[in-house]
């Protein structure tokens, strides 16, 4: 792992705000070279914390989907009304998952275009640095209550109505541009798959080609401009418009500029309203059961030192030697 590439990115002031904005109000994980996941609850409120994360050895920040009053206060074992006192918005975050670039952004088009029919502007899209791409709309498009509920408290439940209707929204124009894509034999090959995994009496099955997964409380996305672990490339925001012509090398770390947001309203207006009443009437209807699923289960690492060298300046001048007395630290 190249250390000085990825301190160098990070230490961009560009990068540092844009990570900062995004991680308002939510837990922040970093993640390890090798995978492994960071201490929780954690949060970044300074540069600084960026700066002595990367020190430890991350490589990677890792955010919740929901938003937080106090991420710190965050447990395992949580009630549902202990959740929702501290919880003060979430996220949808559509996150097609396939072993297959082209496949997935395929998937992604398809996706934006359901958003667009039903009226949305606030979403947006990043390339999440490894196969695939990540759609979020952003809390502030959803109703603030539903059935006079407050929105906040619909969590995981609305997210996952609206992740069901959207795959069902999306199911025969998404068969139709895959196999404009490639043939269904091909298709299994790219995705490391039998064809009679992907297909059904119906023919190709494009949810068995492509999984969107639901989530469940304290889910955890990549954030946006932080680097992919393993693969060193730029969880990047992108341009709708560009989205066809996108290629990885666009995310390299010395490539990427700062400009595009991901899940940072662009106007205030409650966009999501449309879908969210498809998608709970399509669930009535179709009287679709959501499960909560279980919590992931993830690996933890400790974090080694920081080195010397990353010091300040203050405290290395102290480590060298204070000739007298007690409190002489102060003057420097």
């Amino acid at each position: 792992m190249d250390f000085q590439k990825i301190w160098n990115y990070y230490s961009r002031e560009s990068v540092q705000k844009a990570l900062l904005e995004v991680a308002q109000n939510r837990e922040v994980v970093q993640v390890f070279e090798e995978g492994s996941f960071g201490k929780r609850p954690d949060l970044i409120q300074y540069p600084s914390d960026i700066v002595q994360a990367i020190a430890q050895g991350a490589v990677s920040f890792h955010g919740s989907l929901e938003r937080w009053s106090q991420p710190m206060k965050l447990e395992v074992g949580l009630s549902k009304a202990e959740f929702d006192s501290l919880r003060v918005g979430w996220d949808i975050l559509i996150d097609p998952d396939v072993a297959d670039f082209e496949i997935a952004k395929t998937t992604t088009i398809q996706i934006v275009e359901a958003l667009k029919d039903h009226g949305l502007h606030n979403f947006s899209v990043k390339y999440s640095g490894g196969k695939g791409f990540h759609i979020g709309i952003p809390f502030e498009s959803l109703p603030e209550k539903i059935n006079f509920q407050p929105t906040r408290f619909l969590f995981p439940e609305l997210l996952q109505k609206v992740i069901e209707y959207t795959k069902w929204y999306i199911k025969e124009n998404l068969k139709e541009e895959l196999l404009r894509l490639d043939s269904p034999v091909n298709i299994a090959q790219r995705v490391g798959k039998k064809l009679s995994e992907i297909t059904s009496p119906d023919g190709l099955d494009p949810f068995k080609v492509v999984s969107m997964d639901l989530f469940s409380h304290r889910h955890l996305f990549r954030l946006p401009y932080s680097l992919h672990e393993k693969s060193l490339l730029v969880s990047l925001p992108i341009d709708k418009k560009n989205l066809e012509g996108f290629e990885k090398t666009f995310a390299l770390p010395e490539k990427v500029k700062v400009d595009e947001k991901f899940l940072i309203p662009r106007v205030k207006v409650k966009d999501a309203e449309g879908l969210v009443i498809e998608a709970m009437d399509w669930a009535s209807r179709n009287k679709v059961e959501i499960k909560e699923r279980s919590p992931f289960k993830i690996k933890f690492a400790k974090t080694s030192p920081i080195p010397e060298e990353f010091f300040p300046p203050c405290i290395q001048k102290i480590l060298m030697g204070i000739s007298d007395g007690r409190k002489r630290g102060v003057s420097f």
